[in-house]
């Protein structure tokens, strides 16, 4: 593919990426309405990741989200005051804390989980199993590229940092 027609295609790209992201908005929106109606829906993000991470500091949560600490905080004592996360000291620095799901919480995430993966099944009727399969695949290895580049993106700017 050419460089012009490379351009085109990655543009178009960006589009249905936008198109997905607002889905994806929605979707994060029903499945945190159908854990708890009260919390947002950066909430069900913020589940997600200790369910597929476990265990984190604040920190690396911060950090893995893209949000600030302050942002973290506010959710997090909303999810620890409903019980559905829980805060501990990290083994490996007692002064520090980590979070992890809690029973409850792990239960009401896999219930949502569960009714959207019905959705899924519902709304992807009409694909074959190869043609999932196959999306699943490229867009984990969508995922890999962006950690990936962004850990070169984040080492160059330590390094231009460094000689500054």
């Amino acid at each position: 593919m050419g460089s012009d027609a490379r351009r085109q295609t990655v543009s178009a790209l960006e589009y249905e990426f936008n198109r997905l992201f607002i889905r994806r908005r929605s979707n994060a929106l029903q499945l945190t309405r159908a854990i708890d109606p009260e919390i947002e829906p950066a909430s069900y993000t913020l589940l997600a990741t200790l369910q597929h991470q476990g265990p984190m500091r604040m920190t690396s949560l911060s950090r893995h989200l893209g949000v600030g600490k302050p942002t973290l905080s506010r959710q997090l004592s909303v999810l620890t005051a409903r019980g559905w996360a829980n805060k501990t000291a990290d083994p490996d620095d007692g002064r520090a804390q980590q979070l992890d799901l809690s029973a409850e919480g792990r239960r009401r995430l896999e219930s949502a989980q569960a009714e959207r993966t019905e959705q899924y099944l519902a709304m992807l009727e009409t694909w074959d199993d190869r043609e999932i399969a196959e999306l699943r695949a490229l867009v984990e290895r969508l995922n890999d590229t962006y950690v990936a580049f962004d850990a070169d993106q984040q080492a160059s700017r330590g390094a231009a940092a460094d000689t500054a």
